[in-house]
């Protein structure tokens, strides 16, 4: 089982950039930029402008967001303090830990974050009640 975390274990990466007159190659390598196996990676798009995502806390799972374009407002929450980092360029990531709260407020519809995850989709991992996710923390 995985020992509870505070919300400091949640760790900005920056990630390899590389620019020339051609534009800007950003590069997250599994096990080297990011700390884990990718087994999964899924992006979200066409929130609205203020509009919220996540909400929610893992048991297990490990994730790396990153803000391909626009920007996000991650807050991070683990359960006696909080934080919020914005991600707003692809060469700086959030690594996430399991049995953190967090949530994504955007800029706009056009905003594209990215997660990177070391596990596959598990519903049972999902901790989507805050209440829930204290006592689950308090029990551990």
């Amino acid at each position: 089982m995985i020992k509870p975390v505070d919300v400091n274990a949640a760790a900005l990466l920056e990630l390899q950039s590389i620019e020339d007159g051609r534009g800007i190659l950003v590069v997250a390598e599994a096990e080297r930029h990011v700390s884990f196996p990718i087994r999964r990676v899924f992006a979200m798009t066409g929130v609205g402008s203020g509009g919220k995502k996540g909400g929610h806390a893992h048991k297990e799972l490990n994730q790396v967001l990153v803000c391909l374009s626009g920007a996000v407002d991650v807050r991070l929450d683990d359960g006696r303090a909080t934080r919020t980092e914005r991600l707003d360029t692809p060469a700086r990531a959030l690594y996430i830990p399991p049995l953190i709260w967090a949530d994504q407020q955007y800029e706009d519809e056009r905003t594209v974050l990215m997660v990177l995850c070391d596990e596959y989709y598990e519903e049972a991992d999902y901790l989507r009640d805050y209440d829930a996710f204290l006592r689950f923390r308090a029990g551990i």
